[in-house]
C-alpha cells in the first residue's frame, strides 16, 4: 500500500500576506518595505513578488470600490486597486522603458484574504537616486537620467500624472548604471496653485495652530490614500535631481515653469502642516 503524500507546509519564514500560488516558489526574505507594500525575491532570482499591506477589503472599507470583478473569482476589487491597475497601463506608452517588467496578478493570500499582487523583474540596484547629492559621474547615467525627466515631463502634461518618486528605494540606478522606477503603485495628479488657493479660507491661523484639521479642506489630489502631499514631494524631488544628480544650473532649473508650486507661500504653509520638512 503506498502512503498518502505528505501535506504541504509553507516556510513559518512566509508572511501570511504572501499569495498561496506563489507561495513554493517566494523566499521569506525582506528585500524592501514600504507604506504600501513589501517586496519578496522568488527562488529563480529573477524575479520579485510586491505584496501588498493591506487586503482588497480593508481597502474596499477605506476607499470604497470600483465595482468591478476579478471573473477569477467574483471578488471585488478596491477603487485604490483599479486606479493602479489603470495608472499603470496610462504611463506605458510613456516611461515604460524605465518600469521593470510587471505583471499585477490576483490571488488569495496564505490566510484566504484577498490581494493584488505584482511580479516584477527584480533590479539589482546600485545607487538610490533619493539619497543621491552628487553629480551622477558616469555618462549613460546622466543620459538615461535626463530621458526620464524628460518623459516624466511628457507625462505629466499629457496625463496630469507624476510617480511616487518620495520613498527610500522608489527610482534608482540598476546594475548597468540606468534609471528604474520600482514603486509603480502610487501615482498622483499634482494640484495646481489655483486649485488649491480655491479651498483654502483666508485666515489660516486656526489650523496652523492646529485647532481645526486642513486635511478637511485639500483638494482630493493634493495627499494619497495615506495622507502624504506625493505631487509636492516628487516635483521638489525632480527639482533636485536636475540640480545635484545632473549638475544643471539651480537658477535656470528654479525658473522653470513646472516647479512653480514650490514656490507659493500658502501653499508652503500647507505643507508644513502635513510634513515639517517641506517647510
Amino acid at each position: 500500500m503506498i502512503a498518502p503524500p505528505l501535506p504541504f507546509t509553507f516556510s513559518p519564514h512566509l508572511p501570511p500576506q504572501v499569495s498561496r500560488s506563489r507561495a513554493t516558489e517566494c523566499i521569506g526574505t525582506l528585500l524592501g518595505s514600504g507604506a504600501r507594500m513589501e517586496v519578496y525575491p522568488l527562488v529563480d532570482e529573477q524575479m520579485v513578488i510586491r505584496v501588498p499591506r493591506r487586503t482588497e477589503q480593508q481597502l474596499i472599507d477605506e476607499h470604497g470600490s470600483s465595482g468591478r470583478k476579478v471573473m477569477a473569482a467574483g471578488h471585488e476589487v478596491s477603487s485604490v486597486t483599479d486606479k493602479e491597475l489603470h495608472d499603470l497601463e496610462a504611463i506605458e506608452s510613456f516611461i515604460g522603458a524605465f518600469v521593470p517588467d510587471t505583471t499585477p496578478l490576483a490571488d488569495l493570500d496564505l490566510e484566504g484574504n484577498f490581494r493584488y499582487y505584482s511580479l516584477q523583474r527584480r533590479v539589482r540596484v546600485t545607487l538610490d537616486l533619493r539619497s543621491n547629492t552628487e553629480r551622477l559621474e558616469a555618462r549613460h547615467s546622466r543620459h538615461s537620467l535626463e530621458r526620464f525627466i524628460r518623459d516624466i515631463r511628457d507625462m505629466h502634461k499629457a496625463l496630469g500624472l507624476l510617480p511616487d518618486l518620495a520613498g527610500k528605494g522608489n527610482l534608482v540606478l540598476d546594475r548597468y548604471g540606468l534609471v528604474k522606477l520600482v514603486d509603480i503603485n502610487n501615482f498622483r495628479r499634482l494640484t495646481t496653485n489655483d486649485e488649491l488657493a480655491a479651498c483654502l479660507p483666508a485666515d489660516l491661523d486656526d489650523y496652523v495652530l492646529g485647532f481645526r484639521d486642513i486635511r478637511r479642506l485639500l483638494p482630493r489630489d493634493f495627499v494619497d490614500d495615506l495622507g502624504l502631499p506625493i505631487g509636492d514631494l516628487t516635483l521638489a524631488r525632480l527639482q533636485q535631481l536636475e540640480i545635484r544628480a545632473l549638475g544643471r544650473d539651480p537658477a535656470t532649473v528654479e525658473q522653470d515653469p513646472m516647479y512653480e508650486p514650490l514656490y507659493d507661500q500658502r501653499r508652503h504653509v500647507v505643507l508644513a502642516m502635513l510634513r515639517g520638512d517641506m517647510a
